[in-house]
């Protein structure tokens, strides 16, 4: 059986490798961009199990990529990971699986991940 993939979006390159890291250990594929223009190249260019996206990243922010991909039918579920307060998403939580605040604690993170890879 192939390992499930993963497509990560993290501006930061420090936060993007520890991700990665984190994923590979966990015995996933992972692919890492740094901007939403990339994320949505890839993402029409390969299948993936998952997508995890930074929201703020410059170029094109990842709720407008996510958008944009949910627009040319690609329903591969999509994480977000921000530092912006649950009160500046309202207007685009609809948008996303599901949503983790930076800091996050990769435990549980990776605990949603699991559960929801496993459908």
């Amino acid at each position: 059986m192939l390992p499930k993939r993963i497509l990560i979006a993290e501006d930061d390159p420090a936060q993007g490798e520890i991700f990665a890291k984190f994923a590979m250990l966990k015995g996933y594929d992972v692919v890492v961009v740094n901007d939403g223009v990339d994320l949505l190249k890839v993402a029409a260019a390969e299948r993936f199990d998952l997508i995890v996206t930074d929201l703020s990243m410059p170029d094109l922010d990842g709720a407008s990529a996510t958008e944009i991909m949910k627009l040319q039918d690609n329903a591969t579920p999509v994480i977000a990971l921000t530092a912006h307060s649950p009160y500046e998403l309202q207007l685009v939580q609809n948008t996303f699986t599901k949503i983790f605040y930076k800091p996050c604690d990769y435990n549980d993170l990776f605990g949603y991940v699991e559960l929801l890879l496993k459908q």
